[in-house]
């Protein structure tokens, strides 16, 4: 599994959410009644901004384990301050959002994202709304079976004074695991959510007599969810949709950071378009994220984006040609010498010329250009690096050109 900064960055935010919670609720005798007020409905606050963002956003898979947050806490609560009878409380209806919810964490992280409004989306609401007659029929029942059943004891445990029932504890464990080893195996970025989701929540229940730890916990559920909606927001909008580097939009903002010293510079992958059309878009398209994910191995300072299409742009601030050369033909060298492995194809007509062989290589040609007084912006800079290429293009390609 390759963890990337922004990877790394987003699991320390999750730790500081989880964290915070922690040592906010070891501070809570020396708040004052609005401040703990506040708190207590806090959850409720960022549970309704998180639907709204989904909304915005269009994440079906998120809106719905913010929803059921949102109702399961909302039933925890006012059944607990409502109900006549506590037994039905701690020994069936507890239990049974022991046991649910982390299974639909589970169930919802795998679905595929189908959006909110769509007919999948209302089905999978419908399904929310289900478990809830679910409940509210198992909590009605006082059947003395159901309850055995829930609080069953698998084993003797030596912190029994803990409220939830062993079949809740087995199954958050096992939540964990699971998103724990899909991440190993796939990093998502939401099962990575999802463990301090799952971490976040299984406090909450642990402390539901403590309304106030109770309800803290569930807001950092609740948050870490929005980060994510936000991060997600960030990386539709600056971030590069197939070669996961940023694109277009995140290079004009980055130019205009840059100071009264600079070097940009403009590649291209030569011969894409015949290679595209030889070994297939699919081809092509892995081909783009091996190069991609080249260049941002780039030294000396340089950033690379994808400009458009086969083109990228490298931008060296406070750099001159000179300094960043040598690390441009090291990254065109690098690239070059990076065989692709195509994937054995089942049909005649796509077999290539080299017979058996599945390993593809491509070059790359680069234009670079400086600030000077005859490229005054970056938008001259770029036009002075793509003369450039098309230089490095003329003299046979595979090569710098200034």
């Amino acid at each position: 599994m390759k963890i990337t900064l922004q990877a790394l960055l987003s699991h320390i935010i999750y730790i500081f959410v989880l964290l915070g919670a922690y040592f906010l609720i070891k501070e809570t005798p020396t708040f004052t009644t609005p401040v703990i007020l506040l708190l207590n409905y806090s959850s409720y606050i960022i549970f309704i901004l998180g639907l709204i963002l989904c909304i915005r956003f269009n994440q079906g898979r998120v809106f719905l384990i913010i929803l059921l947050l949102a109702l399961f806490e909302l039933i925890l609560n006012c059944s607990q301050e409502l109900s006549k009878y506590i037994e039905l409380y701690s020994e069936i209806l507890y239990p049974t959002m022991c046991i649910l919810m982390p299974l639909n964490l589970i169930t919802f992280s795998q679905l595929k994202e189908r959006g909110i409004f769509s007919l999948w989306g209302k089905l999978r609401i419908l399904f929310i709304l289900v478990e809830l007659v679910i409940i509210y029929y198992f909590s009605s029942s006082n059947d003395l079976k159901i309850e055995n059943l829930l609080n069953y004891n698998f084993i003797n445990l030596p912190f029994q004074e803990i409220a939830m029932p062993q079949i809740g504890l087995i199954l958050f464990n096992l939540t964990l695991i699971f998103f724990i080893i899909k991440i190993f195996l796939r990093d998502n970025v939401l099962e990575t959510r999802l463990i301090g989701v799952t971490i976040s929540l299984f406090l909450a229940l642990i402390l539901i007599n403590d309304s106030l730890s109770f309800s803290i916990y569930l807001s950092a559920a609740g948050l870490l969810l929005v980060i994510g909606i936000i991060e997600d927001s960030y990386s539709m909008a600056y971030l590069d949709e197939l070669t996961g580097i940023p694109s277009r939009r995140a290079l004009r903002e980055d130019l205009m950071k840059l100071g009264s010293k600079y070097t940009i510079a403009m590649t291209d992958i030569d011969f894409f378009k015949k290679f595209n059309d030889k070994y297939g878009h699919d081809v092509g398209d892995d081909v783009l994220k091996l190069v991609a994910s080249n260049l941002t191995q780039v030294t000396g300072g340089g950033k690379a984006f994808r400009y458009g299409g086969e083109e990228f742009t490298i931008v060296f601030p406070g750099k001159s040609i000179e300094d960043v050369l040598p690390h441009l033909e090291s990254i065109r060298e690098q690239i070059s010498k990076c065989g692709y492995t195509r994937k054995p194809s089942t049909t005649k007509t796509s077999k290539s010329k080299r017979g058996n062989s599945s390993q593809l290589f491509v070059t790359i040609s680069i234009g670079v250009c400086e600030k000077s007084n005859k490229f005054k912006n970056p938008n001259e800079v770029m036009k002075g690096a793509d003369k450039a290429l098309y230089k490095a293009k003329k003299k046979g390609r595979n090569c710098v050109s200034k």
